[in-house]
């Protein structure tokens, strides 16, 4: 059987109750579940970015602890799982950026003013996913083990936020079909490969 997944939507609403309610236990509750529903999935977006097993941890506890000092404005989420996938890409862009101006020497952001844009001080992983070849060394791992159209349904859902209707309409293919090969394919992968990113 593959792993239940609590919803998306539920588990907002979960927070948002225990919140309202001033029950500190139901808050850490509600916290650990999305904690344990979201962690791999937050440590594969930032194992796109990051090499360092050390660097992807601290990463993805500093996008958790980011989210839950932010919980009191919950509401304005709209799908849990695409705003932690967004944030675990951004956290760990900035932690690039700041640890190359660390190795060059540099302290504070360079003014947009002067020539030299922040952003161009590291490759773009998007622009040139090969600048971190453990992550295409997994994807490729993925490929050989499920299938394309199973690492890409995958890599939709888990990477880049896509709910399953959102991919099964790109895909043409009907939701309860996309739903069930992601979880056949993470079942499957999990057995071969171990359970360290999915």
């Amino acid at each position: 059987m593959p792993r239940q997944v609590p919803d998306d939507h539920a588990l907002l609403e979960t927070l948002a109750h225990a919140l309202g309610s001033g029950d500190a236990g139901a808050v850490d509750r509600a916290f650990e579940v999305i904690y344990n529903t979201y962690a791999r999935s937050v440590a594969f977006v930032c194992g796109r970015y990051l090499e360092q097993d050390t660097d992807i941890q601290s990463v993805t506890n500093d996008v958790f602890i980011s989210f839950f000092q932010r919980s009191p404005y919950v509401e304005e989420i709209d799908s849990l799982r695409a705003y932690l996938m967004q944030s675990a890409r951004r956290a760990a862009l900035d932690f690039l950026r700041a640890k190359n101006r660390r190795e060059r020497g540099l302290t504070e952001l360079t003014s947009p003013d002067e020539d030299t844009d922040p952003l161009t001080l590291i490759p773009d992983p998007d622009g040139d996913i090969t600048a971190n070849t453990r992550y295409k060394a997994l994807t490729d791992d993925l490929c050989a083990t499920v299938g394309r159209e199973s690492t890409e349904i995958i890599l939709s859902h888990a990477v880049c936020g896509e709910s399953f209707p959102e991919i099964a309409a790109r895909l043409g293919l009907k939701t309860g079909t996309v739903k069930t090969r992601y979880h056949r394919a993470i079942k499957r992968f999990r057995k071969e490969k171990g359970d360290r990113w999915l």
